[in-house]
C-alpha cells in the first residue's frame, strides 16, 4: 500500500523573485502585508510578518551578499487554512552560526535584532544550510 503524497495547492503559492537592492525591501513587505491580510490574517499578524520579511531580505542582502544590489532573492509564500510559510532563498555566503548574533535584547550591538524579531514574531524559523551554495529561512506563522 503506497502512501498518499500532500500535494500543494499552487492556488495558495506565491512565488517571486527580487534583486538584493535595499528600495525593494519595502514594496515586498507592502504587498505581503496586503497578501496576508487577504489571507484572513489579523491586522497585528500582517505587521508582525511584515516586520519579518523586511528583516529577513534586509539579513540577505547585508549578510549573504554582502550589499551587492544585483543578485536574486527568491521568496515563496505558501498560505494554509491556519498558517503562512514563507521561504526565502538566496545564492550569497552561508551564515556562520557562531556569528550570528545572541537573542536577548539586552545584548543588542548595534545590529543583531533581525533574528531577535524574527523569533519573536513568528511560531518556527529555521535556516536551511544544506543547500552547496546559499541559504534558505524558513518561516512559519499560525492564525
Amino acid at each position: 500500500m503506497s502512501n498518499p503524497t500532500k500535494h500543494a495547492d499552487y492556488g495558495k503559492v506565491v512565488r517571486i523573485q527580487i534583486p538584493s537592492n535595499p528600495r525593494f525591501v519595502s514594496h515586498t513587505r507592502n504587498y505581503f502585508f496586503n497578501l496576508c491580510l487577504e489571507h484572513g490574517f489579523s491586522l497585528f499578524d500582517s505587521m508582525d510578518l511584515k516586520l519579518v520579511i523586511g528583516e529577513a531580505i534586509t539579513n540577505i542582502i547585508r549578510h549573504a551578499y554582502s550589499a551587492q544590489t544585483d543578485k536574486p532573492i527568491f521568496i515563496e509564500i505558501q498560505f494554509d487554512k491556519d498558517r503562512v510559510e514563507i521561504k526565502l532563498r538566496d545564492y550569497g555566503k552561508k551564515v556562520e552560526p557562531k556569528d550570528l548574533r545572541s537573542f536577548d535584547v539586552s545584548d543588542y550591538r548595534e545590529h543583531g535584532i533581525g533574528l531577535f524579531m524574527i523569533r519573536e514574531l513568528t511560531d518556527y524559523y529555521f535556516l536551511d544550510q544544506s543547500f552547496e551554495i546559499g541559504n534558505q529561512m524558513v518561516l512559519i506563522k499560525r492564525k
